[in-house]
């Protein structure tokens, strides 16, 4: 019981951070779609900074999979999937070629894929706060 008690707070504490830090990504992926654009056009030509975003995002995805392997609800998959999908990034910048990552970012870094992505990530870190916070959204417009 004790532990799935610690697993429950680490997600309610991590769906606090990640609504926060998802609805801010997407407003700004909605707000700033051309200068983000221009940005990771620049990214891959930038090895060294390459080099350490896979570092850092391979230890965090790290500890959230080792912290937060947890599938039992929505808000702990959803957390558990970035924890995952943050490792396998930083392991895919590790390993793959300059040729490679610029065609990745070539698919992803359009237009529709920052309107869309930007939509998703607030919708997402909404549900994540709302699960944080406990709030009812339906009782808050009501009021």
């Amino acid at each position: 019981m004790l532990i799935f008690y610690k697993v429950m707070v680490l997600t309610i504490l991590l769906s606090k951070v990640f609504g926060i830090y998802l609805v801010i990504l997407g407003v700004a992926c909605l707000a700033r779609r051309k200068y983000l654009s221009s940005v990771f056009a620049g990214f891959v030509d930038h090895r060294l900074l390459r080099m350490v975003i896979a570092i850092a995002e391979l230890v965090a995805g790290l500890f959230l999979v080792i912290t937060h392997q947890d599938w039992s609800n929505l808000a702990a998959g959803i957390i558990t999937f970035f924890g995952w999908a943050m490792t396998i990034e930083g392991v895919a910048y590790l390993f793959l070629s300059d040729r490679a990552v610029a065609k990745l970012f070539k698919v992803f870094n359009t237009k529709v894929w920052y309107i869309v992505g930007g939509l998703l990530s607030v919708v997402v870190g909404l549900y994540l706060i709302s699960i944080g916070w406990d709030l009812n959204w339906a009782a808050l417009i009501a009021a």
